[in-house]
């Protein structure tokens, strides 16, 4: 028996608050919103220890049971193999249970851990535990046999169990944060509310001319680790009136470019920005069964023929002075445009917005995955597909990162996109902030 004098661990299964026990969700159901509430307590969150677990199927067609008829192999359904589960999510918010008030929000969540789990997990990574933990596997052939067509509990009397069991992780700037998040409404958060939005089926699943393929869920829980403090501990929290966590969020922003001329300007907001980056995926690829709606592509003139589009420079500015790269990139296509290799200055500043570039060890980034070479069909490509991007780190010294309330930010490029085809642009923002609570309620200072 654990001694509470020195504190203990209790491990929590939550079920959905807006669903019915052992009920079903998808996104065709009409409630594609999954809530999870973790009550107010005298405990702290292991925020690490967050996971969503449950069962996925995915079907080529419905059946009158409320299930569906499972693809096989020659069907050609895929799901994205750069997430695999995680492309469920379109969005995750956190907030406190007792004020309702929003800690964080990160909307085009798959797009953003698409960027994330590319630059900072190997490719044995992802052929390994994350497979296993969230069918990420960077081989279509093998996902197809594992994930998309698994025949698991397809009898009617072991559909509980039905598809593809998964476990992931919920990464976040407060959920990974090393500092446990303490629930009492008196010294803490006041205990949290997990919201989780559903894409529709057609940006999960890309299946060719089969429009009635969908995915669904079963036996969907939240799983966490909390710690309870000491008496000792406890005591001294009862008497804390406020409180203060530092950690670093994601924030996110879309807009679209479709000219040789790309300018982007954004008005953040944040006052201590540690680093942006952004992916670029043709807006026709978005929601649509004939692609993987997850690509991170470079610039594309035409689908048909694959022509890319190539990026001659990148100026990344705050209120028109330089920023994080002090420096016009002058890309390698700038003076050889029918070069296919991948820019170095380019990939590297990409990279460094997600980890110091001298300190990432284990990357998906490789010329085979990041590179100019055309494309006409999803076959295409290797591994996991294209790990496109631009960014910058915008302080990987001090940590406290640059100040964007009253400036600004904006990135020019100069592109050989001539065909006006639109591109959808996903930008991502990692910015320090500090969640202040006190017995009137919750602040969160960007």
């Amino acid at each position: 028996m654990a001694n509470n004098l020195a504190g203990s661990n209790t491990y929590l299964s939550i079920s959905p608050s807006n669903h019915r026990n052992n009920q079903s969700i998808s996104f065709r159901s009409g409630n594609p919103n999954i809530t999870f509430q973790l009550g107010a307590q005298e405990r702290f969150l292991l925020g690490h220890s967050v996971r969503l677990v449950g069962n996925l199927s995915i079907y080529k067609s419905s059946t009158a049971d409320g299930f569906g008829v499972i693809p096989v192999p020659t069907d050609d359904i895929a799901i994205s193999s750069k997430l695999g589960v995680y492309g469920i999510l379109d969005s995750l918010t956190i907030s406190s249970q007792t004020s309702k008030s929003v800690i964080e929000s990160c909307k085009h969540y798959g797009h953003y851990l698409a960027s994330y789990y590319g630059n900072i997990a190997s490719h044995e990574e992802a052929l390994g535990h994350l497979s296993v933990a969230s069918s990420m596997i960077p081989n279509n052939d093998l996902q197809n046999l594992s994930t998309i067509s698994n025949v698991n509990g397809s009898s009617a009397t072991d559909r509980k169990f039905r598809g593809n069991s998964f476990c992931i992780q919920l990464s976040s700037g407060l959920l990974n944060s090393k500092t446990p998040i303490g629930l009492s409404s008196t010294w803490g958060v006041g205990g949290l509310i997990f919201s989780l939005n559903l894409v529709p089926d057609a940006q999960f699943i890309y299946a060719g001319t089969q429009t009635n393929t969908f995915y669904q869920l079963t036996d969907v829980q939240l799983v966490c680790e909390v710690m309870t403090p000491s008496v000792d501990e406890l005591s001294q929290l009862m008497n804390r009136t406020s409180g203060t966590m530092e950690y670093n969020a994601i924030s996110s922003y879309f807009t679209t470019i479709g000219s040789s001329n790309a300018i982007i300007n954004l008005r953040l907001g944040l006052s201590n920005v540690l680093a942006i980056f952004m992916n670029f995926i043709p807006s026709a690829y978005l929601n649509n069964y004939a692609f993987d709606s997850y690509q991170q592509t470079p610039l594309i003139n035409d689908l048909a023929s694959g022509d890319v589009a190539e990026i001659k420079s990148v100026v990344f500015q705050r209120g028109g002075e330089r920023v994080g790269v002090y420096y016009p990139i002058v890309t390698n296509a700038n003076s050889d445009p029918n070069s296919v290799i991948a820019d170095p200055d380019l990939t590297r500043n990409y990279m460094d917005a997600f980890v110091p570039f001298m300190k990432n060890v284990k990357t998906q980034q490789s010329p085979v995955t990041n590179n100019r070479e055309g494309f006409t069909d999803q076959v295409d490509f290797a591994d996991s597909g294209k790990f496109f991007g631009i960014g910058f780190a915008a302080d990987n010294i001090s940590g406290q990162g640059l100040d964007f309330r009253n400036e600004q930010f904006s990135v020019s490029m100069d592109t050989g996109l001539t065909s006006g085809l639109n591109h959808s642009v996903f930008m991502f923002v990692k910015s320090k902030q500090t969640l202040v609570f006190n017995k009137n309620g919750l602040q969160v200072i960007q």
